[in-house]
């Protein structure tokens, strides 16, 4: 019994390690038949850089499109302050909402100023019962 199990995972060793052997290799190539197959590669590479929707149209276009942004005019000096002066705030209001968010802004502050304090005493079960009544919809 024991050498029919030698012979099994002997056997089981054979298999896995004739598993794990390379398959045949076909015959090397010649050099012709080599050059021919870089050729066809080659060619089919260049047939789809010359397609119009390629890398040569869009560098095309970039030129295109360079050549005509320095037909554009460069802002003066004076336009340029007079932007500048533009985007800044004037009079202490903000530059993003301009007078009315300004105007609401001191309306909210005088409101909320004249809102009383209220002063609760934490330490008490009536102080808790109210808090708990005033946080319930």
């Amino acid at each position: 019994m024991n050498k029919l199990l030698v012979a099994l995972i002997a056997g089981g060793f054979a298999t896995v390690a004739a598993a794990q052997t390379a398959a045949p290799m076909a015959a090397p190539a010649t050099k012709a038949e080599m050059t021919k197959e870089k050729a066809k590669e080659v060619e089919a590479t260049t047939k789809a850089a010359a397609a119009p929707t390629g890398s040569t149209a869009t560098a095309a276009q970039d030129k295109a499109n360079t050549a005509k942004s320095k037909t554009v005019a460069k802002p003066t000096t004076a336009q340029k302050k007079a932007d500048a002066v533009a985007a800044t705030a004037k009079g202490g209001e903000s530059s993003t909402g301009g007078p009315e968010t300004a105007a609401q802004a001191k309306a909210n502050t005088a409101v909320s100023k004249q809102v009383p304090k209220e002063k609760v005493n934490l330490g008490t079960p009536a102080a808790e019962k109210e808090m708990a009544k005033k946080a319930t919809p």
